[in-house]
């Protein structure tokens, strides 16, 4: 049974129902959404800073990539293969090493969008427990009011509070299951050597 539907029957003076138990479970459920709310939002946070240093490291293998390549071509232009042997070596490397960031900053995106969505859900899940602790409370001050009020009208019901709180809509808790996105292990073909000088060789005969 819903929260709201709890509340009605005690205002109905259902005696398994305690409206004071409604309350306090509510409230415990209000920390502890708060606590698992604000928890996806640390992780959300930390993976953004992860993410911005993955793209400063992936720019500046860029600029290694470029600087080597050049080099490397420089290098076979000037006949000098055992240099240029070398050049190629660590630009392939330099290649394996921007494969791997990219890979890595398309996972941490793809769970920074999985965090996003639990954190939002989170978020709407604990207002939504604050506006019912918000309900039980008003519900709280009625009872107590028509307890006051019967003590010298016995014939009066709670027709009218219970209308009042009949018109509020009220949402049950959403618990985000899904799991964490898996994360596919690597399946691209680390560069060689001579897989460089190869594409670079090419390179240098289209120009001529």
């Amino acid at each position: 049974m819903s929260v709201l539907g709890q509340v009605l029957r005690s205002l109905h003076g259902d005696e398994h129902q305690d409206a004071n138990d409604v309350r306090v479970q509510l409230e415990r459920d209000c920390r502890h959404a708060r606590l698992h709310m604000q928890g996806l939002e640390r992780q959300h946070q930390q993976l953004s800073l992860e993410i911005a240093q993955l793209r400063r490291h992936q720019a500046s293998l860029q600029q290694q990539q470029i600087s080597q390549e050049q080099a490397t071509l420089q290098a076979l232009a000037d006949g000098q293969p055992q240099q240029a042997h070398l050049l190629a070596t660590a630009l392939a490397e330099v290649e394996n090493q921007l494969e791997m960031a990219q890979q890595t900053l398309a996972r941490r995106l793809k769970q920074q969008a999985y965090y996003q969505q639990r954190s939002s859900g989170a978020e709407r899940h604990y207002h939504d427990l604050c506006r019912q602790l918000t309900m039980a409370n008003n519900t709280a001050c009625v009872r107590k009011t028509l307890t006051t009020i019967r003590q010298h009208h016995s014939e009066l019901t709670p027709v009218n509070a219970k209308q009042a709180l009949t018109d509020i809509r009220a949402r049950e808790r959403q618990q985000a299951a899904d799991a964490e996105p898996d994360v596919l292990p690597s399946t691209a073909e680390r560069s060689s050597t001579e897989q460089v000088l190869a594409r670079l060789k090419q390179r240098l005969e289209a120009r001529s």
